[in-house]
């Protein structure tokens, strides 16, 4: 279980599931690495993983990497990782990018690396875009090109 701050949502401090060490578990945390922030170093990368595993903790996500990472993958544009509905085919190209994803996704789920400033944040976005929805959540964090938000009391306001 992750150390809390003091802002820190209580589900945060939930177990991940058994399952979240599966291997086809791991394979979808690898890929929303390295999808949505290969680009990034280690601390960036570690984030949207932190970001993914603390959405499995949260009653109000799947309660499955694989079900975080594809929620919504058929609402083209609009699910929660871009890469999963934008028709474009997922094909890894790097694949010494993807090792670091794996090997990345598989310390934040082992508890080897856990962000106090990103915390229980759920939420994340480019720097590039303006959501909607980042209005109506606590900014904690920006690491390099991402910025992260953790809801207010728990939940959507």
């Amino acid at each position: 279980m992750p150390p809390l701050g003091p802002e820190d949502h209580s589900w945060a401090a939930t177990p991940l599931p058994a399952s979240a060490f599966a291997k086809d578990e791991q394979t979808c945390l690898a890929n929303g690495l390295y999808f949505e922030a290969r680009g990034e170093e280690e601390r960036g990368q570690a984030a949207v993983a932190q970001v993914i595993l603390n959405r499995v903790r949260n009653p109000a996500y799947p309660d499955t990497i694989c079900g975080v990472v594809y929620q919504n993958q058929s609402w083209k544009n609009r699910c929660q990782f871009s890469f999963a509905c934008d028709d474009i085919a997922d094909r890894i190209t790097d694949r010494r990018a993807y090792e670091t994803a794996e090997l990345i996704g598989h310390k934040v789920t082992n508890g080897e690396i856990w962000l106090p400033s990103v915390g229980s944040a759920t939420n994340y976005h480019a720097t590039y875009v303006s959501p909607r929805w980042a209005q109506a959540m606590k900014r904690v964090d920006k690491i390099g090109r991402h910025i992260f938000y953790r809801t207010f009391g728990g939940g959507w306001d």
